[in-house]
């Protein structure tokens, strides 16, 4: 497992305005506090992607970094390719590639300021990954020491098995959609002999399989935009959404924690020992979150959250 604390930092909000071409200086400095109060609650594994802010989010690190060279020995480097933002027409695409996969992973150390990447996710799967490409480009990154483990995002088992074999090398993880408000990655679980598995957009099986074969699990937006830890809900606000969010701070209240704590935890019981990605840029809910670690909910705890996010009763 790379890093210390199990929570990773993503830094999907860091760089600044997506539109903006240029690195500002407020987005270096919000950047550096975020960087600094992570590594001092005890995260030390960044996650970034080269589409992120349009790559100043892994600009921004490197532009830390010249400033603060000792964070680059605190941290782990995590980032993902393969994603094509949309062009003047409005066409997006994956693109697995060697050449755009080598190409990118090569800015990506550029503008990170770093030899190497200690982790490199495949980002949505293509559907046009050729095998030999595959091998092509990961024979490459491997052998030049630009990257040191290989995993991937969005994926089920199979599409993970077919980049095994077509690369010759152990898929280390896999980041998925996992909060309170996204439980396919339950209800694909208990959706087996009843009609609950046709409501999830996970492969049956999916959770066991990466728990049998050690992949790490990673959760991308684990605190659900803060709809059960703060955000305002509005005037009208989900019925669901907001029973849940009351039982949140119920509990918050009794374990005298915080209620991101609180939502982490309920994803953290999970025995695969998944690892949510956290997003926030405020320093105060970085810390809010690292409760979370000191948390275990009771199995009824747990359950009842489950049953309330999900607006029914189990099967």
């Amino acid at each position: 497992m790379l890093g210390k604390s199990k929570l990773i930092y993503g830094t999907m909000g860091l760089g600044g305005d997506w539109d903006e071409p240029k690195v500002a200086d407020e987005a270096i400095i919000k950047a550096e506090k975020a960087f600094e109060t992570a590594i001092d609650c005890g995260i030390t594994f960044f996650d970034f992607a080269d589409i992120y802010s349009r790559g100043k989010s892994e600009k921004v690190f490197g532009e830390v970094i010249k400033k603060r060279p000792d964070i680059c020995e605190k941290v782990k480097i995590q980032s993902k390719a393969g994603i094509i933002l949309p062009d003047e027409e409005g066409i997006n695409q994956f693109d697995f590639s060697a050449s755009h996969l080598v190409k990118t992973v090569e800015k990506s150390l550029k503008n990170l300021g770093v030899g190497m990447l200690d982790s490199l996710l495949l980002h949505r799967p293509d559907p046009l990954m050729n095998p030999k490409e595959l091998k092509e480009a990961f024979d490459y990154l491997f052998e030049n020491k630009m990257i040191a483990q290989l995993g991937v995002s969005n994926m089920n088992q199979y599409q993970i098995q077919f980049i095994e074999k077509a690369t010759g090398r152990k898929v280390r993880a896999n980041q998925l959609e996992i909060s309170l408000l996204h439980l396919d990655w339950l209800d694909g679980t208990i959706g087996v002999n009843n009609d609950e598995g046709f409501k999830s957009t996970m492969t049956p099986g999916l959770m066991e399989y990466m728990m049998m074969n050690n992949i790490e699990i990673q959760a991308w937006s684990p605190m659900a935009r803060g709809l059960f830890s703060g955000k305002d809900l509005g005037e009208n606000p989900n019925e669901i959404i907001v029973k849940t969010k009351d039982y949140v701070y119920e509990l918050a209240k009794e374990k005298k924690t915080t209620p991101e704590a609180i939502v982490l935890a309920f994803i953290m019981r999970h025995p695969g020992g998944i690892r949510p990605v956290i997003g926030t840029t405020n320093p105060e809910r970085i810390k809010a979150s690292v409760e979370a670690e000191r948390i275990t909910l009771s199995r009824r705890e747990w359950y009842k959250l489950y049953i309330l996010s999900r607006g029914q009763m189990l099967p």
